[in-house]
């Protein structure tokens, strides 16, 4: 607790920041609320900044910021000029819709003639353009080279970084001024946000040197040690916390007011500059059963890039079955204690916190791996005091869901989707993987699913170990024959991570890593390389080009019924499709590709869906487009061509010139 000789109350004891950059835009974060949460209970002031969701609402706020990237995107190549045209075209959309973006996103109101998918895919472009090429998006052969230019970067002036840059430095700025904070702490939970949050940390060093920096999250548990080598670490930060933070900032709290050693914080790794005598602090004593309910207050949980509110909570630390090879986050659980799991009671509690505070009707249970019959204890306790809220969770294609009375329970309490991670078919690979799942389970795992009306999205893992030809055709088979029941959320190569039984012991599982300091990915699949390991081959196996031509293969191949993808915003009545269509007008978000960036509008108008990222050719002698931008069918080819451009949502057919003549119509197969 705070103690009573505590200076200067005025200054807030910790600020939590989120850094960005990443893709986790739909919901706030979970680490910051429950460290919030546990916080403020212990009587501390705490405030919470999610800067990867901020430099968005800069931007809504600020649409002028977009144009400035841009102008300073533009190459002024010849070879380039559709790129350096489609850029702009991008930024001249944003800013036309700013109006219903900033309602949608901001307030989640109508987003008018977009539609919410529309919207919240248009603010997501926007934002990537607005990041594109800078420090906060890029990628980096080894930490080596990151942290080098991160001390170049924090050296110069913002402005020399980019117009993001500037945004997120000006936010930073704002949040020491109006806290003065005794603690920052740095949530890194993806490594996309390892860069930025070093560079953050460098600008609190400057802008407030007594202020004392923490970096926590998932990124440094797994790379602790190889951080706390880098010399932009050991200048800038005090602390890494590679466990649970709850407990080791409220005991550096109390060190700080004075009563009690800084020896005795535990969890903590000190560096240099903390000052602190031993290097390793003790264990962690706090349990996710003493926890509460996560505090959202200070964030803006409304402003998020999801079609309606959505909340989240966990309902354990680690994962229950712990044993998959690859998953570097259930191995730690392996240890005695590793896995800690909350009660019924505690995740109704949570779940009635939530929603009572917030009016959320949807939550995400965002744990790697739920154990679903707890989840459904806690459910039936919510609904028993009033609480009925949809929710989704992420599990493995686990026995229990082969009895479809269970998914029919599941699906009464408000389960409206299951993430599921899917390795293929072959029983040998996921039995040396220890999946602890059983592949002639899946079918009927769906088809229980299907029938309880809960969505099923899969994460699909590719170079599988030393997979056959024979058994990636027969997962690939089994994608087909249920593409219309399942949706696909990302296609991604194994990676084998700091701290996963795949580092430990790859000889077991066939593996040839290379230890140095280089780091692999998934650029060509995941956002910002997504995971982030050692680079690996596979001895007797497929090499990384030929997995990922077989992640191509499913891409191409497999059509999912259940998807996120935005959906046209004016589909055709009933869902039948359009036969022909004499004229069309684009919708403001679809431009005419212009004679100078396409030299083959002689022969064509090419039109860009801005926000479906789309291209669509007509053939000139089928379609003509006015000088106003209205397109019209010369032939029975161009009016099934646009018919189907209707279809696809790029236009409208116009009433209004309906009847007019096509000015040379003529027949065309």
């Amino acid at each position: 607790m705070p103690s009573s000789q505590s200076a200067d109350r005025t200054r807030t004891d910790v600020l939590l920041i989120f850094p960005p950059q990443t893709e986790a835009r739909f919901f706030p974060y979970l680490s910051l609320p429950y460290l919030t949460g546990h916080l403020r209970r212990r009587g501390r002031r705490v405030h919470q900044a999610d800067l990867n969701i901020a430099v968005l609402h800069e931007l809504l706020g600020c649409p002028a910021l977009l144009d400035d990237a841009v102008r300073a995107q533009d190459t002024g190549d010849d070879d380039k000029a559709v790129s350096d045209w489609y850029r702009r075209a991008v930024a001249d959309v944003f800013a036309a819709h700013i109006g219903e973006l900033r309602a949608h996103v901001l307030h989640k109101e109508p987003a008018g003639e977009l539609g919410p998918d529309r919207a919240v895919r248009l603010a997501t472009l926007a934002l990537e353009l607005l990041v594109r090429d800078t420090l906060l998006v890029q990628t980096w052969e080894d930490l080596g080279r990151l942290d080098d230019a991160v001390r170049q970067a924090a050296d110069r002036p913002p402005a020399a970084s980019g117009v993001p840059v500037v945004a997120l430095h000006r936010l930073v700025t704002g949040l020491l001024g109006r806290h003065r904070p005794r603690v920052v702490g740095l949530s890194v939970a993806f490594f996309s946000q390892l860069a930025p949050a070093l560079l953050i940390a460098a600008w609190v060093r400057r802008l407030a040197p007594e202020t004392r920096i923490c970096l926590g999250g998932q990124q440094v548990m797994l790379r602790h040690d190889s951080l706390a080598r880098l010399p932009g670490v050991r200048e800038t930060v005090d602390a890494l916390c590679p466990t649970a933070g709850e407990e080791p900032l409220e005991r550096w709290l109390d060190a700080l007011d004075g009563t009690v050693p800084l020896t005795a914080v535990p969890g903590m790794t000190w560096l240099p500059r903390s000052g602190a005598g031993p290097r390793t602090g003790p264990a962690v004593t706090l349990r996710f059963r003493d926890l509460g309910p996560p505090d959202f207050t200070g964030l803006p949980f409304r402003s998020y890039l999801s079609e309606a509110l959505e909340l989240a909570i966990v309902s354990c630390v680690g994962c229950y079955w712990g044993r998959c090879a690859f998953c570097s986050y259930g191995n730690r659980s392996l240890p005695q204690g590793g896995y800690q799991q909350g009660t019924a009671t505690q995740i109704a509690d949570a779940v009635e916190a939530v929603v009572r505070a917030t009016g959320t009707r949807y939550v995400s249970v965002a744990d790697e791996n739920t154990n679903l019959r707890l989840i459904q204890k806690a459910m039936h306790a919510a609904r028993e005091r009033g609480i009925r809220v949809r929710f989704g969770v992420r599990s493995r294609l686990e026995g229990a869901l082969t009895d479809p009375g269970f998914c029919r329970d599941l699906a009464s309490v408000g389960c409206a989707m299951i993430s599921v991670g899917y390795e293929g078919t072959s029983q040998r690979l996921l039995d040396r993987m220890e999946r602890g799942v059983r592949a002639a389970d899946y079918q009927r795992i769906l088809d229980n699913l299907d029938a309880a009306g809960i969505a099923v999205r899969f994460t699909v893992m590719g170079q599988v170990l030393d997979e056959t030809p024979g058994e990636f055709e027969a997962s690939l088979r089994f994608l087909v024959d249920n593409e219309r029941r399942i949706g696909i959320d990302a296609l991604e190569l194994m990676v084998a991570e700091p701290g996963s039984r795949l580092v430990g012991s790859p000889e077991d599982y066939g593996l040839a890593l290379d230890t140095s300091d280089r780091l692999a990915g998934n650029p060509e699949l995941s956002y910002l390389a997504g995971r982030v390991g050692h680079p690996l081959s596979v001895r007797g196996g497929p090499t990384r080009t030929e997995a990922l031509d077989r992640l191509t293969r499913i891409f191409r191949t497999v059509r999912p019924g259940r998807v996120n993808a935005s959906e046209p915003s004016h589909p055709a009545p009933n869902g039948h499709r359009t036969h022909a269509v004499a004229t069309l007008r684009p919708h403001t978000w679809v431009r005419t590709v212009p004679a100078y960036a396409d030299d083959r509008t002689a022969d064509r108008v090419t039109l860009a869906d801005l926000v479906r990222e789309r291209f669509y050719a007509l053939p000139r002698n089928d379609v003509e487009q006015r000088s106003d931008g209205l397109l019209t069918a010369c032939t029975d080819r161009g009016s099934r061509l646009l018919a189907r451009l209707a279809d696809a949502a790029a236009g409208a057919p116009d009433p209004a010139h309906s009847a007019d003549p096509a000015p040379s119509a003529r027949s065309s197969s």
